[in-house]
């Protein structure tokens, strides 16, 4: 047997290492928003910034945006997000460029309609048997180059109409390419006909493409559930979205599915991830995060919140049965591997910290109880050092 002598700054080296790395273990930050803050939305830029934006407890429809700074435990002032439909968003979703470009896609809510149609148009279509597609615009808005306010939003989706949950933005990691997702239709007709379109921007948001149907039969689109987009570290594009195939006169099967693209949205596949049959409107937000090796994902289905990964996305890990219904995924994951899962459960913001292998991890849960605001949910983020940001509520609970 051979023997192999170390020296003692070699074995104290070893030793150190060893240490290090069984000793860092990851943590949970949890924060309160300020100001009434509720329904949040993270995303960390390549510097850890975190930037934050959220909907206003004190003005319906209102959005601002804020950043955090976990070392100095404070927030921003906070900048309004819209202009042209200040106090009219009825849903956004939001992301962050590596550079730190904020950008933000909001439906907003018929008041808007009412405005940009002109009083005449919208009431006919109000009236009439068509009155949903008075929900025609699907805004984006971007931060301007100096980070002090937001530019004057704009209409991405062109002729296409028919919105009631909202789309997704993303930034292409390798172009810097922002990218737009939004289920619709060109013409009045029911939900079951919908397509998914995307629109592009070469110039971080300045200015847009028309609108490109994506080359793939959806099954339709719930009207309601508003969609989640991603691109990985490689480039792949990420859809998941819930379709909508009626099965009778009152219900129809709404299934989760996941739709892919490697050719930067020329060519696309889907997976289907879970059924939902006989099933109604549910209003189910997604959720998505870039992991070291794919894209996780959080949904909801029957009444139970859970993820997935892009790689199996069939292998679901279910929220803990406590008896009551989960719902509101979100999911962020760290350089390890290690996803931060969070629902909602009533009004309690709840989380479970699993392992690479997705195997729970004993003491990194917790609740936080009767914090979450009506259909509001809490948002996520990841630090440099592998511990994860937990936002939740200011607007009621404390």
């Amino acid at each position: 047997m051979k023997t192999v002598n170390r020296s003692p700054l070699l074995a104290w080296l070893a030793f150190t290492i060893c240490v290090t790395a069984t000793a860092a273990e990851t943590s949970i930050h949890t924060y309160r928003l300020p100001d009434g803050a509720m329904r949040p939305q993270a995303a960390v830029d390549a510097s850890g910034r975190v930037h934050i934006v959220h909907q206003s407890g004190k003005a319906r429809g209102e959005l601002f945006y804020v950043t955090h700074d976990p070392e100095k435990l404070s927030f921003s002032a906070p900048i309004a997000v819209l202009q042209d439909a200040k106090a009219m968003a009825a849903g956004f979703n939001m992301t962050v460029s590596p550079k730190g470009r904020v950008h933000v896609i909001t439906r907003p809510n018929p008041q808007y309609s009412k405005r940009a149609m002109g009083e005449e148009a919208y009431q006919a279509m109000f009236q009439s048997k068509q009155r949903f597609f008075v929900l025609r615009y699907m805004l984006h808005s971007r931060l301007n180059d100096a980070g002090t306010a937001f530019e004057r939003e704009t209409n991405l989706v062109g002729e296409t109409i028919g919105f009631e949950g909202v789309g997704a933005v993303t930034v292409h990691p390798k172009t810097g390419f922002v990218h737009a997702f939004w289920a619709g239709q060109t013409e009045p007709g029911p939900e079951m006909v919908r397509d998914l379109y995307m629109a592009t921007s070469t110039d971080e948001g300045a200015h847009w493409s028309q609108p490109a149907k994506l080359d793939i039969d959806i099954e339709g689109n719930c009207r309601c559930c508003p969609i989640q987009a991603t691109i990985d570290a490689e480039g792949v594009m990420h859809v998941i979205h819930r379709n909508s195939v009626k099965t009778s006169a009152t219900t129809w099967d709404k299934d989760t599915f996941l739709l892919s693209s490697v050719d930067d949205g020329q060519n696309w596949t889907k997976q289907l991830v879970q059924k939902w049959e006989n099933c109604g409107c549910p209003g189910a937000p997604y959720s998505m995060a870039q992991g070291p090796k794919d894209v996780v994902f959080g949904f909801q289905t029957r009444g139970v919140a859970s993820f997935a990964h892009a790689l199996d996305p069939t292998a679901s890990v279910a929220a803990p049965d406590s008896g009551n219904a989960t719902s509101r995924s979100v999911v962020a994951v760290n350089k390890r591997g290690e996803v931060l899962f969070c629902w909602i459960e009533a009004q309690d913001v709840v989380w479970q910290l699993y392992d690479a292998k997705n195997e729970p991890m004993v003491d990194k849960c917790g609740r936080l109880k009767g914090v979450a605001a009506k259909w509001s949910q809490a948002a996520l983020a990841t630090q440099a050092n592998d511990d994860f940001l937990l936002y939740y509520d200011g607007s009621i609970g404390h």
